[in-house]
């Protein structure tokens, strides 16, 4: 397997998942795995219905120090974040990026102006496709503002959660939506992330989608993150072949890493 990073994953530190970290090392061991970055979830002003994603930096880190040591020679450990964007929070994330030593930072769009697409109660009464260009729409303006980051998460989020999922969704249905989000992301050198997590959720794609990858290559696009959104040890490195075949067949020959927030080409 030419992808052997793993760079999108959750343990107990994040708000939904139960997984000690070292599971997550050694199930990355027994893929053989070069190396892992985890990234877990902080979002601020979660809706009154949904789990609180809060992130204790001090134990964290902690963590993710002895974790290295014990992990020295056999598994190449990161630590990264997470981050919910929303267009006000820009300065927090900001000063976190300079205040802890992260290698990677990941921006995803997760919450929709107080509300939480994961919970059914955000499409009912509404048209789907409304819902899905409000949700494009807000991750444009959040990464207007929000410009710490390596890498814009699961672009499509909102799909593995809309009443039909993506059966009436595609890239040009969408485009006038996506391509400035695109555009954003090359014009200003961030990654775009190839997430298998929506290969995970029966989607039959990855988030985002083959076209959206295709797009953005020919945009110009070249920056490609790849992570599980694993948040069990089973999920880890969830169908990376299949995902490196898209990247392929897209036109892209090679993926990136990072380390202390520096950007690494590797071949796939």
């Amino acid at each position: 397997m030419s992808i052997d990073y793993d760079c999108h994953l959750h343990s107990h530190f994040s708000g939904d998942s139960d997984t000690p970290p070292e599971l997550m090392a050694d199930r990355a061991c027994a893929l053989g795995l070069r190396g892992i970055c985890f990234t877990e979830h902080l979002d601020l002003d979660a809706p009154d219905d949904g789990t609180p994603f809060l992130l204790d930096f001090d134990a964290y880190f902690e963590a993710m120090d002895a974790l290295k040591m014990k992990y020295r020679g056999r598994l190449d450990i990161r630590a990264g974040m997470e981050f919910g964007i929303q267009p006000q929070h820009a300065m927090i994330l900001k000063n976190l990026a300079a205040r802890w030593p992260f290698d990677f930072l990941i921006a995803s769009q997760h919450y929709v102006d107080g509300k939480d697409p994961y919970y059914p109660a955000y499409f009912s009464g509404r048209k789907e496709r409304d819902c899905y260009e409000e949700y494009f729409h807000l991750e444009l303006r959040s990464l207007e503002r929000c410009t710490d980051y390596d890498t814009l998460g699961h672009m499509d989020y909102i799909v593995r959660y809309g009443p039909n999922q993506n059966r009436e969704y595609a890239y040009n249905a969408y485009a006038d939506c996506i391509d400035p989000i695109l555009r954003r992301l090359i014009e200003h050198g961030k990654c775009l992330e190839l997430n298998t997590g929506g290969l995970k959720y029966g989607l039959g794609e990855p988030n985002p989608s083959r076209e959206i990858l295709r797009r953005y290559r020919e945009l110009g696009g070249e920056l490609i993150t790849i992570g599980s959104d694993a948040h069990v040890p089973e999920f880890l490195a969830y169908k990376f072949p299949a995902a490196d075949e898209i990247l392929k067949t897209a036109g892209f020959r090679y993926y990136t890493i990072f380390r202390e927030r520096k950007a690494v080409q590797l071949p796939l």
